[in-house]
């Protein structure tokens, strides 16, 4: 949603119209939210109310693995761009 917001300002895109088509965009995005829930919304409570424990334990286990794959990520890209500066890695053909 934001590089949308910062594109229509970097192209002076008119006021009113953004204004108008982003209203229009979140009216219809919330209203099928609305939508979903209303026609949903008790399935997915009763499932959540038998199967919490091994739901939580899912979304706990997603989310350690999500962080360790996250770190590892980040720590990978920080000795990346560490090795340039401390002259490791090749040496540039002369």
């Amino acid at each position: 949603m934001v590089p949308f917001l910062l594109a229509a300002g970097a192209r002076q895109y008119p006021r009113k119209k953004f204004l108008a088509a982003l209203a229009v965009g979140r009216a219809i995005r919330f209203t099928v939210i609305a939508a979903l829930g209303a026609r949903y919304g008790d399935t997915i409570a009763g499932f959540f109310a038998q199967y919490y424990k091994p739901a939580l334990v899912l979304l706990i286990g997603l989310a350690v693995v999500g962080s360790i794959l996250a770190l590892a990520e980040y720590l990978r890209a920080r000795r990346r761009s560490a090795a340039p500066r401390l002259g490791v890695g090749p040496t540039p053909a002369r």
